[in-house]
């Protein structure tokens, strides 16, 4: 029987073997949400980058070049890390690098794996189905917050393991995970109740909050495919 585990932040992740196996990326607020916009709206491609220096550098080779650190724009970027800032006339055709706090780095984390899949509510039940019709074991990688957990990422994580119920439920994480989920009425309601929610509001980020936490508004599945993401 395959087997779904849940890793609640990209700093424990290096105590999972994903080597062989499916690893779906989960960074509710904002990166996936942002990545998952950034492809629904057009863009080529998306490089996540683990440094701000080496982001900046691929301007000079026609990216729009993104950057975020604690939640803020980094200046001298193009964008922060905001999907309701971006449209498809800028974005429509376009090579686009991210550096977050978090997300970027998760996602270069789990290179190696058998197939990278980037999360978030805005297309869960599409990596949902597409997790079912393989034959591997997964892992949800969680970006989380700094080293810290947080309720976002937790929350859609266990979305995905009570949407894969024929899958063996392989750590108390993902039994929590998926617990939270089955708890949760209002996704978010919930989801303001968190403190990078909390955080995003003091920089005037509410609408997108509730703009990531609609869910599966955007049906696409973003992969990596070596040191891009592209859609499936």
């Amino acid at each position: 029987m395959r087997s779904v585990d849940v890793c609640l932040t990209h700093q424990d992740f290096n105590n999972y073997d994903h080597k062989g196996k499916i690893v779906v990326v989960i960074d509710v607020l904002r990166a996936t949400s942002t990545i998952n916009t950034l492809l629904f709206l057009g863009a080529d491609h998306v490089m996540p980058i683990g440094s701000l220096e080496e982001c900046k550098s691929l301007k000079d080779h026609d990216y729009i070049i993104m950057a975020e650190r604690l939640g803020k724009k980094v200046e001298g970027f193009d964008y922060g890390n905001s999907p309701t800032k971006l449209t498809e006339k800028d974005i429509k055709g376009k090579k686009v690098a991210i550096a977050t706090s978090n997300g970027s780095k998760a996602i270069i984390k789990s290179e190696g794996s058998e197939m990278t899949i980037l999360c978030s509510f805005l297309n869960i039940e599409s990596v949902i189905n597409r997790i079912k019709k393989s034959e591997s074991d997964v892992i949800l990688l969680c970006s989380g917050w700094l080293g810290k957990t947080n309720l976002e990422d937790t929350l859609c994580a266990g979305g995905i393991v009570a949407g894969l119920d024929n899958f063996e439920i392989e750590s108390d994480t993902a039994l929590m995970a998926k617990a939270l989920h089955e708890n949760t009425n209002d996704i978010l309601e919930t989801i303001k109740l968190s403190s990078h929610a909390k955080r995003l509001s003091g920089y005037d980020n509410k609408i997108d909050i509730e703009f990531c936490s609609r869910v599966n508004t955007q049906p696409i599945i973003p992969l990596l495919e070596g040191n891009q993401i592209v859609l499936s």
